[in-house]
């Protein structure tokens, strides 16, 4: 009784082994069709496009009976040109196929091997109607909405690095995935073929693929985990960095003026006021029995006016200058130039005003670089040149000072460079030492 037992238990156990392992055959031969079902397309694509073009190219120098110099010459010129037509062919299709796939072998490499990959495409940029009438869609001005709305989406679909992260995984996955994959597949076929004419070849190759078919989807695993997680070191990921870094920054500026405000508004005007309510209220007691000393008071007190007034028109020009808020940044730099203490020439070549904000920061720039040039170069002479073309405005001040200058984190220009990537602009130094300096600052935008 107990030999039957165990006889049947381990019959029974090579039962269920065996039906593992069909239950092993068919997810594995299922699993590698779908993965080169999902990673065949570049193939596809690239294998017509190369002999096609092969045919074509290589007939060329059939007939050529040259030094075999010029002939392999000529021959290496036809393969580069058939390579050109396949990455053509391949980058074509590229756009429009590579998320879906990707997006599917992402699925499946979550289903099958428990890789979780999390990734982001970019969103449309909302699109924003500017005071000068056009529509900034994030990166560029247009006359209408629609247009704006379009191009945003063509930026955002097309201008995507996980896009292109998943068309480097559609190109590695055609030379590893698709043929690993495929092996298995083409046994069986191979192996039904031949069976007829040549038994034994043709179930060994059967054989050979049952055997390899429930591990050779497995590729996917070492492939698929670097390669379809999210993109990391990209232009967007250094983009989202840096606006992280100008947030920043731009939040402790808004604290540190708030800051000076306040204590401008405290030590100054605000000191002067009390003194101003406290002269006239003596003055109210004296006006009756000392007339004399009252009008002292008066007088003291208008003058404590005229210094409130004065310290209240100085804070708020450092707010935001009057003279740029009335006749315009090239108004404002030429102001900036007469109460400069060294001799500034200023050439504008601006047709028209720009948007407040972006008028707003070029101002303060120019001001900062004109500060470095006399209080770090010591120069005797400066020069501004305002210009705007490609719907670009550019200021670019230029000194006879000692030269060095360089955007070192915390300084001056550092501040300048930081306020120009707000805007999406530029910093531009050249700045030898022993001078001359010459410091440009550009930022994209629209004249009204």
């Amino acid at each position: 009784m107990s030999g039957t037992g165990r006889t049947g238990g381990t019959g029974g156990a090579s039962g269920g082994g065996l039906l593992r392992w069909g239950a092993a055959v068919g997810a594995g031969l299922w699993r590698s069709a779908v993965l080169v079902g999902l990673t065949c397309l570049f193939a596809l694509v690239a294998v017509p496009v190369g002999w096609a073009g092969s045919s074509l190219v290589y007939s060329w120098s059939a007939g050529m009976t040259a030094a075999w110099p010029l002939r392999a010459l000529a021959v290496f010129g036809e393969t580069l040109l058939v390579v050109v037509w396949v990455a053509v062919a391949v980058w074509t299709v590229h756009p429009f196929t590579s998320r879906a796939l990707a997006g599917a072998a992402r699925r499946c490499a979550g289903r099958w091997l428990g890789l979780e990959s999390a990734v982001a495409y970019r969103e449309p940029r909302p699109v924003t109607r500017m005071a000068t009438g056009f529509w900034w869609d994030g990166q560029e001005y247009h006359r209408s909405e629609r247009e704006a709305r379009r191009r945003a989406r063509v930026h955002a679909r097309f201008h995507d690095p996980q896009l292109h992260w998943d068309g480097v995984w559609m190109l590695a996955a055609s030379v590893t995935v698709l043929p690993v994959a495929a092996l298995p597949l083409l046994a069986l076929v191979l192996g039904a073929v031949l069976i007829a004419g040549q038994p034994l070849f043709g179930a060994a190759l059967s054989a050979a693929g049952l055997v390899a078919a429930p591990f050779a989807w497995r590729v996917l695993g070492p492939v698929g985990r670097p390669l379809l997680g999210p993109v990391t070191s990209t232009r967007l990921g250094w983009r989202v960095a840096e606006l992280e870094e100008i947030r920043a920054d731009l939040t402790q500026t808004q604290a540190a003026e708030l800051e000076r405000i306040e204590r401008g508004l405290h030590d100054g005007a605000q000191a002067r006021l009390v003194a101003l309510g406290m002269s006239m209220g003596a003055a109210e007691h004296l006006v009756d029995s000392n007339p004399e000393a009252a009008k002292r008071l008066l007088a003291e007190a208008r003058a404590n006016s005229a210094g409130a007034l004065a310290e209240l028109r100085a804070l708020v020009r450092g707010i935001n200058p009057p003279v740029l808020v009335e006749r315009g940044l090239v108004d404002a730099v030429r102001a900036l130039a007469l109460d400069a203490v060294v001799e500034v020439d200023v050439v504008s070549r601006v047709p028209a005003r720009p948007e407040r904000p972006v008028e707003a920061a070029l101002y303060f720039s120019v001001a900062e670089l004109l500060t470095n040039a006399v209080k770090h170069a010591h120069a005797e002479r400066v020069g501004v040149e305002l210009s705007y073309a490609a719907r670009t405005l550019t200021a670019t001040v230029s000194d006879d000072g000692t030269g060095g200058a360089a955007a070192t984190p915390g300084s001056g220009l550092d501040g300048v460079r930081r306020r120009m990537a707000a805007f999406g602009g530029r910093l531009e130094i050249d700045s030898p030492v022993g001078g001359p300096t010459r410091i440009t600052v550009a930022v994209p935008c629209e004249l009204s």
